[in-house]
C-alpha cells in the first residue's frame, strides 16, 4: 500500500467514541434500571440480580472512560501519516533541514512516536478485552435469570456489532503502525542515499 493510501486508511478510521457511545447505548443502558423501560423482562429481575448488574456497570464507568480516551491513537496516527507525507515531500524538495526535524520529531517526540504508538495500541487492545471478558460475564449472568426467549431477544441487539468493532480497531490499529514505520523506514533510507551522494 502505498503512503497516499495509507494516509486515506488512516483518516477513515472508525471513531472509538462513536461505537463505545453505541455500545452504551444498546448494551449498558437497557441494563440499567431507569433506562429500560422498552425491555420489561429486565426491570422484573429479582432485586438481587438487579443489584449485582448495577454492581458491576458501576465497576466498568472508568473502565468505559479510559476506552473513549483511546480516540486520541486515532488522532496520532492521522498526525503521523500526515508528517510522513510532509518527510517524503521534503525528500522531494531536497530541503535538508527540514527533513532532519521531522526525521527528529517522528523519532523522538513522546506524543508521536511509533514506540508510544505501539504501547497505546497494546494498551487499548487490553482495555477491549477486558470489557469483552465483563460483557461475557454480565451476559451469563443474564442467561441465567432470563428465559431464552428473552435472552435472545437482548442478544439480538446491535451491541455484540459495535463490540466487535471496538475489537476489530485494535487489529486495523497494529497493521496501520507496522505500515507506517515501514513507510519512514522507507523514506529515511531514500533520503540517507540522497544526502550521501551530495
Amino acid at each position: 500500500m502505498d503512503l497516499r493510501e495509507l494516509k486515506k486508511e488512516v483518516a477513515q478510521l472508525p471513531s472509538i467514541e462513536q461505537n463505545l457511545q453505541r455500545f452504551q447505548d444498546h448494551w449498558i443502558k437497557p441494563l440499567r434500571t431507569n433506562t429500560n423501560s422498552h425491555l420489561p423482562f429486565i426491570q422484573n429481575l429479582d432485586a438481587a440480580t438487579k443489584k449485582e448488574l448495577n454492581k458491576r456497570l458501576v465497576q466498568l464507568q472508568d473502565h468505559l472512560a479510559s476506552i473513549k480516551s483511546s480516540q486520541a491513537l486515532n488522532h496520532k496516527l492521522q498526525q503521523y501519516s500526515r508528517y510522513l507525507v510532509e518527510l517524503k515531500l521534503t525528500g522531494f524538495n531536497g530541503d535538508r533541514q527540514k527533513s532532519t526535524i521531522l526525521t527528529n520529531q517522528l523519532q523522538q517526540d513522546e506524543f508521536l512516536s511509533l514506540t508510544t504508538i505501539a504501547k497505546e495500541i497494546q494498551a487499548y487492545e487490553e482495555k477491549v478485552i477486558k470489557l469483552s471478558e465483563h460483557y461475557e460475564e454480565i451476559n451469563e449472568l443474564l442467561r441465567k435469570k432470563l428465559s431464552l426467549e428473552e435472552t435472545l431477544f437482548f442478544l439480538e441487539l446491535p451491541h455484540k456489532q459495535y463490540l466487535y468493532n471496538l475489537l476489530r480497531l485494535s487489529t486495523t490499529h497494529k497493521k496501520i503502525a507496522r505500515d507506517l514505520e515501514r513507510h519512514f523506514l522507507t523514506i529515511s533510507a531514500e533520503q540517507g542515499l540522497k544526502k550521501a551522494k551530495l
